[in-house]
């Protein structure tokens, strides 16, 4: 099964193999960010009309501009709100994917993987879940806020000795 968002990960069963979506916040969707970038451009365009009017022949030329730059930033920006992680547990692997790499997603063994979640650096510095095993290491969450880095951190633990156990049972 996957979940959309971390409450909604939260209700999942510890049953194996488990599959976490982990998706930031997006308030915004794509019907909206069109909705927000007409209305932009009608007060865009009705202010460059009035300044056009009034002898600032320029005006319309640099709305264009400047709804270009916006309408361009705020397409990048919705896209990488979209990149998550899946994280896929079974008994023998445990793979955290990105959904924006293209890489090869690190995978460790559930028996030797370690979950730790650090403090922050400095006071106001968010804290990191970090997945290891063996000298490499993969942070997950990093887009979470503090309370649901730790209710993951608490749920990918049991899911770990869940197939800790699960593996020893097997072998």
């Amino acid at each position: 099964m996957a979940w959309r968002a971390m409450n909604e990960t939260l209700k999942a069963a510890s049953t194996l193999p488990a599959r976490l979506m982990i998706l930031p916040h997006r308030s915004l969707t794509r019907a909206g960010l069109w909705l927000f970038l007409a209305m932009q451009s009608m007060a865009a365009g009705s202010f460059a009309g009035l300044a056009a009017w009034r002898g600032n022949v320029f005006a319309p030329f640099f709305a264009v501009l400047e709804l270009g730059v916006v309408a361009y930033a705020l397409s990048r920006v919705w896209r990488k709100s979209a990149a998550g992680e899946v994280i896929t547990l079974s008994a023998s692997a445990v793979e955290v994917a990105r959904t924006d790499a293209s890489a090869e997603p690190p995978r460790f063994h559930p028996y030797w993987a370690r979950l730790e979640l650090k403090p922050g650096r400095r006071f106001g510095w968010p804290s990191r879940l970090v997945l290891r095993s063996h000298g490499r290491e993969t942070e997950i969450g990093r887009f979470l806020n503090e309370a649901e880095r730790a209710a993951l951190a608490r749920q990918l633990n049991e899911l770990l000795a869940h197939a800790r156990r699960s593996g020893e049972e097997v072998d």
